[in-house]
């Protein structure tokens, strides 16, 4: 593809679907092979530190499929009850990524924060589309809260979270409680840098550079979630939680919106806080300042440290320190 970023990415996009798709799959799973939240001494300690079981969760909204779970458990915890716990969808802009290889970071997630983490193993996209990937993730949330007992942890201590294009599950699982009337299930939701809305499809005159520049491949990564009936779905907030309406909104969990300074999502994430805040159901607006999509990620970067602390921070005040 050459050795020129803009061109590159340009290429990138311009592919048809499956090309795309296993380009994207690629990419990420070469991280694997280098430094990163894959794989870096760091994370990989985590992993040794954990218990490591698994759940199946069977549903029926998209024929019958049982979601894999992998559950994390700090070994200096494990065998304790009433554990508080985080259900996390991975990031991959809902099309690439496996909860195998969010493994050592959520193992880390759950050392670092003494919780319990459910990695969700949701069906990625163009192979389901929306809003069957939300719903997987949905359904573990409420089995993880039906079987709390046996499963070992607090039913008042759940959190719901996920970053990047798990931002965006978790978003949308966080519409469909609301509109279930459940959202009193969790304590707490943290969608992290998330896709959420139409955004990528307006003026780029309007959009600052690295918004422009992601914009296309965001579209793409859009239309392969939605499918062929995108143009019709524009206000189905299950696909753009973004756009909920208020009603919606007041009825959400109690949410923390986490974002960085200089992500490509910025924007729309600061948009869809503002909203949350007059309903009545934002707790904070967390910006990691210096930090780009996904750094803070990165144990290798300098910003790490940073945010791997104050998201600490943030789950002991919100989800673990117990009411009086």
């Amino acid at each position: 593809m050459g050795d020129d970023p803009e061109e590159m990415m340009k290429q990138f996009n311009a592919m048809p679907d499956e090309d795309f798709v296993a380009a994207m799959r690629g990419m990420i799973d070469g991280y694997s092979e280098g430094e990163s939240y894959f794989n870096h001494p760091l994370v990989n300690e985590a992993a040794e530190s954990c218990n490591h079981t698994e759940l199946s969760v069977p549903t029926t909204h998209c024929d019958e499929y049982d979601v894999q779970v992998l559950v994390h458990t700090p070994k200096a915890i494990s065998g304790e009850s009433n554990l508080p716990c985080i259900v996390y969808a991975h990031g991959g802009g809902a099309v690439a990524c496996t909860a195998e290889q969010y493994k050592p970071y959520l193992s880390y997630m759950a050392v670092d924060c003494g919780v319990v983490v459910f990695n969700v193993d949701y069906r990625l996209a163009p192979e389901t589309r929306s809003p069957n990937n939300v719903l997987d993730f949905y359904e573990v949330i409420k089995y993880v809260c039906q079987n709390a007992g046996d499963l070992g942890v607090d039913p008042a201590r759940i959190c719901m979270a996920g970053e990047s294009g798990g931002g965006y599950i978790c978003a949308g699982a966080m519409v469909q409680l609301a509109k279930e009337g459940e959202s009193d299930l969790v304590k707490l939701a943290v969608p992290i840098i998330p896709m959420l809305s139409r955004y990528c499809f307006s003026d780029k005159a309007a959009m600052t550079k690295p918004e422009a520049k992601q914009a296309d491949g965001q579209k793409k990564i859009w239309s392969l979630i939605a499918g062929p009936e995108i143009d019709s779905m524009h206000e189905d907030a299950l696909l753009f939680p973004g756009h909920a309406d208020d009603d919606t909104l007041a009825k959400m969990p109690p949410t923390i919106v986490w974002s960085s300074e200089f992500d490509f999502y910025q924007t729309e994430t600061a948009r869809f806080a503002n909203r949350v805040r007059a309903a009545g159901r934002l707790l904070e607006l967390v910006v990691i300042p210096g930090a780009t999509h996904g750094s803070g990620m990165q144990p290798m970067l300098g910003c790490f440290k940073m945010e791997r602390e104050a998201f600490r921070v943030a789950i002991q005040e919100y989800l673990v320190k117990q009411e009086d």
